[in-house]
C-alpha cells in the first residue's frame, strides 16, 4: 500500500453512490402513500413525486455534464504515488462510509413522508436517476478514450484541517490505460 492518495474508477463511483440512494429515496417515501398523517391526494402526491424527481433529475444532468467535460478535457496520468483501488474492492470502499448517511436520509424521508404526505425521497430518486444516466455518458468517455478514468476517493466527512482537502475541493480526473 502507498502513501498517496486512493484513487477509484469514476464510472464505478458514481453508479455505486447511486445505486445505494435510490432505493433508499424510494423506500423513504413509503410513508406517504401508505399510513403517513397527512395524507395527500394520490393524484396530488404522484405529480409532487414527479416534479421533484423530475426537477433534480434534470437540473443535475445540466449542471454536471459541463463539470464532467471540464475535469475530462484537463486529464492527465495518475500521480506516482497513488494507489489505484482495485475494481473489485471499489464497492466494500463505498459502501462503508454511507451507511450512516444512508441511514440518515433513509430516517429523515420516512419522517418527512409520514408527517406531510410529501414523497420527499423523490428529491433524491432524481439525484440518484441523473448520477446512473451520467454514468453510462462516461462509461462512454472511457471507451473513447481508451483508459479507466479514475478520481480521488474523498471521505463523507472531510476536517477542516485534513491536508488533503485542496485536492479534494479539485476533484481532478486521472486516465489509467492498461498495458497492451
Amino acid at each position: 500500500m502507498s502513501g498517496g492518495p486512493k484513487l477509484v474508477g469514476l464510472v464505478a463511483s458514481v453508479r455505486i453512490q447511486a445505486s445505494l440512494l435510490l432505493p433508499v429515496s424510494l423506500v423513504s417515501c413509503v410513508p406517504a402513500y401508505a399510513w403517513g398523517t397527512h395524507r395527500l391526494d394520490l393524484t396530488m402526491s404522484v405529480a409532487i413525486a414527479v416534479l421533484l424527481f423530475a426537477t433534480t433529475f434534470s437540473a443535475l444532468l445540466k449542471a454536471r455534464r459541463p463539470w464532467y467535460g471540464e475535469r475530462l478535457a484537463r486529464m492527465t496520468p495518475p500521480p506516482a504515488d497513488a494507489e489505484l483501488v482495485a475494481r473489485e474492492e471499489t464497492f466494500d470502499l463505498f459502501s462503508r462510509g454511507l451507511t450512516k448517511p444512508l441511514l440518515l436520509v433513509l430516517l429523515t424521508g420516512l419522517v418527512l413522508s409520514y408527517a406531510t404526505g410529501v414523497p420527499a425521497g423523490m428529491l433524491l430518486a432524481g439525484l440518484a436517476g441523473a448520477m446512473l444516466r451520467q454514468s453510462w455518458w462516461l462509461a462512454a468517455e472511457e471507451e473513447r478514450l481508451g483508459g479507466r478514468i479514475v478520481c480521488l476517493h474523498t471521505p463523507v466527512h472531510v476536517t477542516a484541517d485534513d491536508p488533503a482537502g485542496p485536492a479534494y475541493r479539485r476533484a481532478r480526473f486521472w486516465i489509467v490505460r492498461e498495458a497492451s
